[in-house]
Parts: structure tokens; C-alpha cells; sequence
């Protein structure tokens, strides 16, 4: 599906999304559990599939996280298990760290992810999801990559694939995370947000259909 047709589809998507983000709220699972309105409310956001073990060249973490958190661990575990099958380049997109902290995190990397040094790419630029994949873009045309699989959190998966409709030049796929790889459920902080975090998303979502495409 290209061109008029995934373009009236998406700008669709995108007046459901604001609608639901502005009017809906909570307030429409106000009789349910707070654990089970965010699973509802995730539910759309997480497209991701299975990848076959031959797909793709460049993995594509994205962030822009000060101080790697438990955000980009849990994609670094996707991304790692899909390393392990095949080795591929990794761009890590988290412009905003300093370098103490890069280096920091690259050893870790290197030795708890079991990821190649030399298969690092550390994008130091990025600030937003649309930064994350137009400097990857940059980065794997300059290397002649060109099939990426993104490794991002469940609520977060909808939104970059959206944003790569629009900015990515070659194939890609967003990969499915499992649940044992969630990071972000262990620490309070991450969970009692989530709601907040996926509102965030869906009104994201909608502005970057309506003024991205």
C-alpha cells in the first residue's frame, strides 16, 4: 500500500488518535485497574513482528535519554537477541548522553549485551524520535545499509514506524519484543507514568501524521 492511498489511511489513523488522546482520556476505563487500562490503552501502539533471521543489516535503538535507562535497556535486550543471530550493525541512537556516559555504556555493551565494539554506531545528535531515524538514515546510507529493524519499547513502536514511513529510504521492520526482555516494569517510577507516557504517544502519533506526511 504506497503513496494517496497509505497517506489517506494514515491521516484516518491520525484524527482517531487525536480524538482519543484529547476526548477519551482515561475516562473511558475508569472502572478498570490502572495495570489493565494501560495494557488496553497500549495495545494499538505495539505493531511489532517477529523477524526472520536473515532480515535487515543495521539495528536501530532509538532514545535521547540523558542517562540510559531502563527504556534503553529493554531494547538493547531485543536488540541483542536478535544480534546473537545475526551480527549486524547497531546504531544507538541517545544524542543526548555525555561522553563518561557513553563510555560507560558502550562497556556494558560490549559486555553484557555481547555486542561487537567495532559493530557500534553511537548516534550523539539526536533529540527526538525524528531526529533517532533521520540521523540513522545518515549513517546507514554512509555505510551502505540499507534493510533496518527497529528495537524499540512496546508503546513506542507505532510512532517510529510512522516516522520511517516518512523518513526511511529502504526497507525496515519493527521488531516484537517479548515480555521476559521488559525493563521498564521494574522500577516504579516507569510504571506509575506509563499512563501519562502513553498519551504522550498518541498525540505524537497524530502530529506526526498531520504535519510530518
Amino acid at each position: 500500500m504506497k503513496g494517496k492511498s497509505i497517506k489517506k489511511q494514515l491521516f484516518l489513523i491520525s484524527l482517531l488518535t487525536f480524538v482519543i488522546s484529547i476526548w477519551g482520556g482515561w475516562s473511558l476505563f475508569d472502572h478498570l485497574a490502572y495495570p489493565t487500562k494501560v495494557k488496553i490503552a497500549q495495545f494499538p501502539l505495539a505493531i511489532g513482528q517477529e523477524i526472520k533471521s536473515d532480515y535487515g543489516d543495521v539495528l536501530i535503538v532509538p532514545g535521547s535519554g540523558c542517562n540510559p535507562g531502563r527504556g534503553t535497556e529493554e531494547r538493547l535486550n531485543l536488540a541483542s537477541a536478535l544480534y546473537q543471530i545475526k551480527k549486524r550493525k547497531l546504531i544507538l541512537s541517545e544524542g543526548t548522553c555525555f561522553p563518561h556516559e557513553r563510555k560507560r555504556f558502550v562497556h556494558r555493551m560490549i559486555h553484557e549485551w555481547k555486542i561487537d565494539s567495532s559493530d557500534i554506531i553511537w548516534d550523539t545528535l539526536s533529540m527526538s524520535t525524528v531526529d533517532n531515524f533521520t540521523n540513522s538514515l545518515l549513517i546507514a546510507d554512509s555505510l551502505g545499509l540499507s534493510e533496518a529493524i527497529i528495537c524499540t519499547s512496546p508503546f513506542h513502536q507505532l510512532r517510529c514506524w510512522v516516522v520511517c514511513c516518512k523518513i526511511w529510504n529502504g526497507g525496515f521492520k519493527v521488531a516484537k519484543m517479548s515480555p521476559e526482555m521488559y525493563e521498564m516494569e521494574k522500577e516504579e517510577v516507569y510504571v506509575l507514568k506509563r499512563g501519562k507516557t502513553i498519551r504522550q504517544e498518541y498525540l505524537k502519533i497524530a502530529h506526526h501524521l498531520l504535519f510530518l506526511w
